[in-house]
């Protein structure tokens, strides 16, 4: 019954975010073909951006249980970014309910889709080692996995020089193997595997978030390693983020602060 409720509760929490959602970007580029459909990342870039300069940058993971697809979800915090001298990207990855993926291609895509635009930095006018994975929900299950699996194809290419972890899910530790297609559980893990070479992070989750503890979880692996992480935590809330609402309180405490996170780890004036 637990479960039950939970998984009720992330659906209403998405449920003003449609799957057929394309986005207004300024460019859009495919990074990868699968047999199910092609996979595109959206652009969004900032006031006087023009090639040869090195912005830094944030990619966006949108959440919706590795099961739904909610595009536009972080749209709005996208270009937020952008407005400060961000170059921003919104990834769409495949997902369960359209084209029957495990968490497995998820994090494929995740991996892909970063290793592509760290591969055409100069292209897009950023400096590939200032790019940052932000992720809402099981999105952000994405950006931790970025962080801290093994990507034996792209090697680290595809991993973060920081991440942002809003709400974070960890499938690994309530899914089924078949759920997540493989028996290796702590293969996609990313709390097992956090060492010292997990990027900088900061979480942002509910403490009334039935995922709250994965974060603490998270937040403390990372002090053991000697990493830096910071948690921050909010009273009474739960799951469910306005993220498309710049005047809701959460969408701009979640802002002003990823924003100073970042300033001050990539030195941003």
């Amino acid at each position: 019954m637990k479960n039950i409720l939970f998984t009720l509760a992330l659906l209403l929490s998405f449920s003003l975010f449609g799957q057929n959602i394309t986005l207004n970007s300024s460019d859009s580029f495919v990074y990868k073909e699968t047999t199910e459909r092609t996979l595109k990342v959206f652009m969004f870039k900032p006031q006087g951006w023009k090639l040869g300069m090195n912005h830094p940058s944030i990619i966006f993971y949108f959440g919706g249980g590795l099961t739904n697809r909610y595009l536009n979800q972080l749209e709005v915090l996208a270009k937020k970014f952008s407005s400060k001298g961000y170059v921003s990207f919104v990834v769409d990855y495949r997902v369960k309910s359209t084209e029957s993926v495990t968490a497995i291609e998820c994090i494929t895509d995740a991996q892909d889709s970063f290793s592509f635009i760290r591969k055409n930095a100069s292209a897009f006018a950023i400096d590939e080692n200032k790019i940052t994975a932000f992720g809402y929900s099981s999105g952000g299950y994405l950006s931790a996995a970025l962080g801290t699996l093994i990507d034996k194809k792209n090697n680290s290419l595809s991993k973060p020089n920081s991440i942002i972890l809003l709400a974070m899910g960890e499938p690994s530790q309530y899914k089924s193997s078949k759920w997540l297609g493989t028996n290796d559980i702590n293969s996609v893990s990313t709390i097992y595997n956090i060492d010292k070479n997990t990027p900088s992070s900061l979480l942002f989750i509910g403490e009334e978030d039935p995922l709250l503890k994965y974060s603490i979880e998270f937040n403390r692996k990372m002090i053991e390693n000697k990493n830096f992480s910071e948690l921050i935590l909010f009273k009474d809330n739960g799951h469910r983020y306005q993220m498309r609402n710049k005047t809701d309180k959460y969408f701009n405490l979640i802002f002003d602060t990823s924003l100073e996170f970042l300033n001050n780890q990539f030195f941003v004036e």
